[in-house]
């Protein structure tokens, strides 16, 4: 684990990630950073059909929507550790697999955000119902950050019964599409810059359904100190997950 910025190190991070924030914007994006990796069967095989069973069948208690604009719904970090699913899912939280990830990614200090972050481990439902029209995705962007270390984003799929032979997700590092098999993402995490890569979540068609976890690391996780950065993240984190904590 990294030791405390001292005060310069810290303003010239803060300035950095201010800087990095307003660029990527308007679209200014790292080249150097455009790498993304698959970690594959991350459940054994029981766990992720006790997942999938627990999560179709009590979709509406676990998985809220208080958006008007999306079917689905998300759950925080912070509920999920006090629900029923968190047996199933604490090993993510911990030193084995943080290890697998930095083995996958050779970066040796990469690590989950701080737990104060409900981003840290969040669980994001994507849905349209029969009747509905196409819809509940995610258009092309790049995040935002408010951590002075990279900002790696993980998308880890435990349920997709959709139409479709490709994942929803998709991916666009140096400007080109890339797409992933839907029996490739199952129970994998992909993980990339989300800062950096333009990704997207494609429109849900009539009838399918898909449920995700999402996962937030850094090679450095120290929140900034900066207020407009973080009113902005509490602002996301109220509309995902009907709660502004950082």
């Amino acid at each position: 684990m990294m030791a405390s910025p001292n005060l310069y190190q810290r303003l010239t991070a803060e300035w950095a990630l201010l800087r990095h924030n307003r660029r990527n914007k308007s679209g200014v994006v790292s080249a150097d950073a455009q790498a993304f990796f698959v970690i594959e069967n991350v459940f054994a095989e029981d766990e992720l059909q006790h997942l999938q069973t627990h999560l179709l069948a009590e979709a509406k208690a676990v998985v809220r929507s208080k958006v008007e604009w999306r079917r689905g719904g998300a759950t925080g970090g912070h509920e999920l550790l006090h629900s029923q699913l968190w047996p199933s899912l604490k090993f993510l939280v911990g030193d084995d697999f943080q290890a697998r990830v930095q083995r996958a990614t050779g970066i040796r200090t990469l690590q989950l955000v701080p737990k104060k972050d409900t981003n840290r481990l969040s669980l994001l439902d994507y849905r349209c119902e029969a009747d509905a029209a196409a819809g509940d995705g995610i258009d092309w962007h790049v995040d935002g950050s408010i951590y002075l270390g990279q900002r790696w984003a993980g998308i880890l799929t435990l349920f997709e019964e959709t139409a479709e032979d490709t994942a929803k997700l998709e991916l666009k590092p140096h400007g080109k599409l890339a797409t992933l098999a839907k029996a490739k993402v199952l129970n994998s995490l992909v993980l990339f810059r989300g800062d950096h890569v333009e990704h997207r979540v494609r429109p849900m068609l009539p009838g399918e359904h898909r449920i995700v976890l999402s996962l937030l690391f850094s090679d450095w996780p120290v929140m900034t100190f900066n207020p407009s950065l973080l009113r902005y993240q509490a602002r996301i984190n109220q509309i995902f997950y009907g709660n502004s904590d950082l």
